[in-house]
């Protein structure tokens, strides 16, 4: 989720919004390598889960250097650079981001109609960085009913508040014509 704003630091935009989790993330769904939520966790020959890139990464470090080819965890010698997509894990991770975003919607919904402006400017960036993400993401936004409340920022007394709205608008509505209509 990333996006240049000049309007404050993203980590702090984004920290209650990562704190609004239905549940904690689990061990299994962070790569061991590169620390970060799998979206394409592969299995080796031992078992072990990476995510594809990280993975694809080690190997070709290991290649690129003269190492054996081990693995990066136990450190064991292995045959094959082979990796079995774990289908099971990416549809779990899949479906818990999917439920804790339904979470940070409801928390955007109650942001943008709060008194604060830092709730509000953390409630629009939200709603940025989940058009960004892909399109689907645009339409979810429009059936939660979100353009309508954006547009309202547009009368905010607040600077700040009124651009970051205008750039909500513009992500939201970029390549939809049915989020331009509303």
């Amino acid at each position: 989720m990333a996006g240049s704003y000049d309007l404050g630091s993203e980590s702090d935009d984004n920290f209650q919004y990562e704190r609004q989790h239905i549940k904690p993330t689990y061990d299994a769904f962070i790569c061991p390598l590169s620390k970060q939520i799998m979206k394409d966790p592969v299995t080796l020959e031992n078992g072990q889960t990476f995510q594809r890139e990280a993975i694809e990464k080690w190997f070709n470090e290991c290649k690129e250097n003269g190492r054996k080819l081990v693995c990066p965890l136990t450190l064991r010698e292995l045959k094959t650079t082979d990796m079995n997509p774990s289908i099971a894990l990416r549809n779990t991770i899949e479906e818990w981001n999917a439920r804790n975003e339904a979470v940070q919607l409801d928390f955007t919904r109650k942001s943008l109609t709060s008194s604060s402006e830092t709730d509000v400017l953390q409630a629009l960036r939200f709603i940025q960085q989940l058009a960004t993400k892909n399109v689907s993401n645009k339409h979810i936004i429009r059936n939660a009913e979100l353009i309508p409340m954006i547009v309202d920022m547009l009368k905010n007394t607040s600077h700040k508040v009124r651009f970051r709205a205008l750039e909500a608008l513009r992500i939201v509505v970029e390549d939809d014509n049915d989020n331009k209509v509303i």
